[in-house]
């Protein structure tokens, strides 16, 4: 139960109006929330004015591995993949994912409202983080290992050749226990360059005891993801205990 209470505390932080940061922010619009019985939870959503859609994953470290989904895919493929036939599809995934839908797609509902789905089985395409030390994916463009201390960071798409790319893609470890303080989060934001100014298009605040990961995006713009947690970098925090991995990377 201590655990299932780090995820709403955790969804909590990362949705209050008291915990947003005075920036420039896409407005947030769900699509979609699927809870399984494992205790991962997979979130869609659409941003506007930038008029991306993203997914975000939140899993219990050791019981709720986060879904292997395939880069390729687009964000409706994904969705289609992890539902069952008798669970609706927003239609903004369907509008997002352009001409050449799916064949499955003719056996699903389609609604212009927000789903709610809760209790199902988890795909078998979950894969498990095996230490908080480990890469969470095959390949990135930066994976900071846990250690006391580490400092808040930025990444953008300039410290890599200053390419447009289509997708920022960030994942965060949070290795405290998870009957740890809740406060002791570890936090990434997803960003985008509007042309003048750094807009955000994420922001969330991973608690202990849980793995996250959070994508966004789908045309070519300049994108930026930033790291802080909430013990300041102190490497005295619980004696040293408190630690995070973060990993991530820019894909077209």
């Amino acid at each position: 139960m201590k655990v299932i209470a780090a995820i709403a505390a955790t969804m909590v932080l990362a949705s209050s109006p008291a915990a947003a940061e005075p920036e420039e922010s896409d407005r947030e619009i769900p699509l979609a929330h699927i809870e399984y019985t494992t205790g991962l939870t997979v979130s869609f959503s659409d941003s506007q004015p930038s008029n991306e859609v993203g997914m975000s994953q939140l899993g219990i470290i050791g019981r709720a591995p986060l879904i292997a989904w395939d880069r390729s895919n687009s964000y409706l493929q994904t969705y289609l993949e992890i539902t069952p036939p008798d669970v609706p599809v927003p239609q903004r995934l369907v509008d997002d994912h352009g001409t050449d839908l799916p064949a499955e797609l003719q056996r699903r509902r389609i609604t212009s409202e927000p789903v709610t789905v809760r209790g199902l089985t988890a795909p078998a395409s979950a894969v498990l983080s095996a230490s908080c030390t480990d890469e969470h994916w095959s390949w990135n463009r930066w994976h900071d290992k846990a250690q006391a201390g580490l400092a808040p960071k930025s990444y953008t798409t300039h410290d890599f050749g200053g390419f447009k790319e289509r997708r920022a893609e960030s994942f965060i470890f949070n290795c405290l226990p998870a009957d740890s303080p809740s406060s002791l989060w570890a936090q990434h934001r997803l960003y985008y360059w509007n042309g003048t100014s750094w807009w955000k298009h994420a922001d969330e605040k991973v608690g202990p005891g849980l793995q996250a990961e959070e994508i966004k995006g789908k045309v070519k713009r300049h994108r930026k993801v930033t790291y802080n947690d909430s013990w300041g970098s102190s490497p005295n925090c619980l004696g040293g205990a408190c630690k995070y991995t973060r990993e991530g990377r820019f894909t077209s």
